[in-house]
């Protein structure tokens, strides 16, 4: 049996009120991790606990602020997150954003599972990978590296909405050209 349609108003009639499904959600979950904040003048180290889900959200002001007040940006210890989303992800996203924007980095020092493996499903790791120690990898880590950035080692150097076209371009299976 089908199910019943629901009523629907149209918003080209005059005075038509909009229906409440098109309103945006404005109730955020609460937030089940906390977070605490050790400055520095250098760097802030921000040590995260709980759960990175959609109630992350709010942790954001807090972040931004420790962000501003640190010198040159965050360094976060995510070893106690027990439960990490794509909104946790997107919560740190904006904050490396947020920090692109004040010439600051954000940097996972350490983290637990359920963050890497999300990390590494999305290919976002290396957005959170200090580009000292990437140097320090490329020049000792491979054969011949002599700590000069090339176009693959060096993603750290490219702006981050092209990292992810150029993975995917690499993963891409190309058919020869018919003509």
């Amino acid at each position: 049996m089908p199910e019943p349609a629901y009523a629907a108003r149209s918003h080209t009639r005059k005075g038509a009120a909009p229906a409440a499904a098109d309103d945006p959600p404005t109730a955020v979950p609460p937030c089940m991790a906390t977070m605490a904040i050790a400055p520095d003048d250098y760097r802030t180290t921000v040590t995260l606990e709980g759960d990175l889900d959609l109630g992350s959200r709010r942790l954001l002001p807090g972040l931004r602020d420790a962000l501003t007040l640190s010198g040159s940006g965050v360094d976060l210890h995510l070893d106690t997150v027990g439960f990490c989303d794509c909104s946790g992800i997107s919560t740190l996203l904006d904050l490396r954003t947020h920090a692109l924007g004040q010439g600051k980095t954000v940097t996972i020092r350490s983290s637990g599972r359920a963050v890497e493996r999300l990390l590494g499903l999305t290919g976002t790791r290396e957005l959170f990978t200090d580009v000292v120690d990437a140097d320090a990898h490329t020049a000792e880590g491979r054969p011949g590296g002599d700590g000069e950035h090339d176009l693959h080692s060096g993603e750290h150097d490219v702006h981050p909405g092209i990292v992810q076209p150029r993975r995917a371009e690499h993963a891409r299976p190309t058919a020869p050209p018919t003509g």
